[in-house]
């Protein structure tokens, strides 16, 4: 796509995957994990996974509420059309409910 980042959690820390990021001109936004050459990690990437994890529960928060609620776990047409719809009046009745709650 053209995104000019990539979030992800610790599960897809490789060396492979950000060289192939940086490679396409994506910044990856990936949290480091600790391996066993490095066990503990330094306090400057502890800091560094911090900052990702609030930016990816923002994002989290809405998908689970969007396969808890809306029950939007497996998209129940066939073809893009019909599909995008279902996920797309998911997210309106999501946005609604949550302008709901904000302007109460």
């Amino acid at each position: 796509g053209d995104e000019a980042a990539v979030w992800a959690d610790a599960a897809y820390d490789t060396h492979a995957r950000r060289a192939r990021l940086k490679a396409e001109g994506k910044k990856p936004r990936i949290a480091f994990r600790p391996n066993r050459h490095h066990p503990e990690l330094p306090p400057r990437l502890k800091r560094y996974n911090r900052l990702i994890a609030r930016r990816r529960a923002q994002v989290e928060t809405t998908f689970a509420t969007l396969k808890r609620r809306m029950r939007l776990t497996c998209i129940r047409y066939v073809g893009l059309m019909k599909a995008s719809g279902q996920v797309l009046l998911a997210s309106i009745a999501f946005n609604m409910r949550r302008w709901a709650t904000i302007a109460a």
